[in-house]
């Protein structure tokens, strides 16, 4: 009797476009790269001063917590303004410069977990750098890389608890780890952060229970750390030192003046200083689906309901905080550059944009440069002159209206031609071109009785202070406005740049080969 014959079934075809997820450590070196070169960026263009109200109360109290205690005494700030000129001061000036690196540091690392999230997530390598880029260098984010305030340690935690949330969602369970830090670092930087990072964390929901444990955890050490704070420093964990601040009576902005002045106004809108989060919604939308666009095999169904789960977070962190502050009786966070209040926001926002950025044909691709050179403009505008300076060349500050009056920094908030990034670049313009004739400030010899009291924050006087107004806010232009040689300095400076170029060339080559694949 004869075999039967065999039928044979046709082989499905090869995919050979599909390319596995790069592996973690490949990932982490492109990350790695870009913060070091983003890191040498930043201590270029540093301005080696902590002189804002904010600045000097948190670097009062990082002291006090630092020598075991949480005592500042009330009007230290002003002893140590009173003393600047004098040698143990000059050494506290020394200890605030050395200190304003701290968050060129943190900066940094946020722009490699921006990296890292976003390749995580399914970005390629290239995008992900370019949005770390955009949002280093074209956004306020680089101008509080100059400060000592504590948006850029909000911002890495923020980011941290939506990348480690995601990735739990994803199948990395080990992820709620960074989830938990992340949570842990926000709320610890700032009590009003816990709605925001809860938000961050709500991926979470959809991934098993056992997961939960690392960020319960995180929030709970937090809480439990400003409670422990509160009781040390006032004697209650109901009190926080905000005053009337921290409770309802401090929520009195109209919502959509609140919003308008948050979004599109010309004074704060974040979409003018910070253009390239247009882009966003294009990439959450690519978000939802799983596939890379070079791919052939069906969208990942799971991957992509992941993902949207993802955006749904970023978008309800940007809606709590937009009713949180847009009600705020001090929505525009005055004295401070842009939006202040929505600048931990933005990375959420740019790991979106990653993926727009990996998904554009070539118009899109030239919006991309439009918008990453508009907001480079604006950027720069606020890292060369000094926010400060700013309000005081336009009347801004000293004060003229109380904080709690309803036309408070009305011109620079909605006049558009009193738009503080208007305004830092024709101060730009002007400074750069007394510094070329020769005519920078000079600081000091100011000693006779006319120059008037020292300023409590910079220990300068009212001469001194009018000189800064035609300052360029570097450290390295401030030490040679103090008679420090300035070819020198600008040398260190041009040192620290190319060092900063070549790591992120080096971080383009590697994300590139790392798209490319083995």
């Amino acid at each position: 009797m004869s075999a039967a014959p065999v039928e044979r079934v046709a082989e499905p075809p090869r995919l050979a476009a599909v390319r596995p997820r790069p592996p973690r450590w490949r990932a982490a070196r492109v990350a790695r790269w870009t913060a070091i070169g983003a890191f040498s960026l930043y201590l270029a263009t540093g301005g080696g001063r902590i002189v804002g109200s904010d600045e000097v109360t948190m670097f009062e109290v990082a002291r006090a917590l630092l020598a075991g205690h949480v005592a500042v005494p009330e009007g230290a700030t002003l002893q140590a303004g009173r003393a600047a000129h004098l040698p143990p001061e000059k050494r506290a000036l020394a200890e605030r410069a050395v200190t304003s690196v701290f968050n060129a540091a943190v900066t940094a690392v946020l722009l490699g977990v921006l990296v890292y999230t976003a390749i995580g997530f399914g970005a390629g390598a290239p995008a992900a750098v370019a949005a770390a880029l955009l949002l280093g260098f074209a956004t306020p984010v680089w101008v509080y890389a100059k400060s000592f305030m504590a948006e850029p340690l909000q911002a890495l935690g923020l980011l941290l608890a939506l990348g480690g949330a995601g990735r739990v969602l994803l199948g990395d369970r080990g992820a709620a780890r960074i989830a938990g830090v992340g949570a842990l670092i926000a709320i610890s930087a700032k009590l009003s952060m816990l709605p925001l990072a809860l938000c961050c964390l709500t991926p979470l929901l959809g991934a098993p229970f056992a997961t939960w444990g690392w960020p319960v955890a995180g929030v709970a050490l937090a809480l439990l750390g400003h409670g422990a704070y509160d009781v040390a420093r006032f004697g209650t964990p109901f009190e926080t030192g905000y005053g009337a601040q921290a409770t309802s009576a401090a929520y009195t902005t109209p919502l959509w003046v609140g919003v308008y002045g948050l979004l599109v106004s010309s004074g704060k809108g974040v979409l003018w200083y910070a253009p390239a989060v247009w882009l966003a919604p294009a990439g959450a939308q690519a978000m939802r689906h799983g596939a890379r666009p070079y791919d052939t095999r069906p969208p990942d169904a799971g991957r992509g309901f992941s993902l949207a789960r993802v955006t749904w977070a970023i978008a309800l962190a940007w809606a709590v905080a937009l009713v949180l502050y847009g009600r705020f009786q001090h929505w525009a966070g005055d004295g401070s550059y842009g939006p202040r209040y929505l600048v931990p926001l933005l990375p959420l926002a740019f790991v979106p944009v990653a993926f727009a950025l990996d998904r554009m044909g070539d118009a899109r691709r030239a919006l991309a440069w439009l918008l990453g050179a508009a907001g480079f403009l604006v950027a720069l505008g606020g890292v060369a002159i000094y926010f400060g300076a700013e309000m005081r060349e336009v009347g801004d500050y000293p004060y003229t209206l109380p904080l709690d009056h309803p036309r408070f920094m009305e011109a620079s908030h909605f006049d558009p031609r009193q738009a503080p990034p208007l305004v830092h670049w024709r101060m730009l313009a002007r400074n750069a071109a007394e510094h070329v004739a020769g005519h920078a400030p000079r600081l000091g010899g100011t000693a006779d009785s006319t120059s008037g009291p020292r300023d409590p924050r910079t220990g300068l006087d009212a001469v001194d202070q009018r000189r800064l107004l035609h300052a360029l806010d570097f450290w390295w232009t401030y030490a040679a406005y103090e008679g420090l040689p300035a070819a020198p300095l600008a040398a260190v400076a041009l040192i620290f740049t190319a060092w900063g170029v070549l790591a992120l060339g080096r971080a383009w080559r590697r994300a590139v080969r790392l798209e490319r694949g083995p």
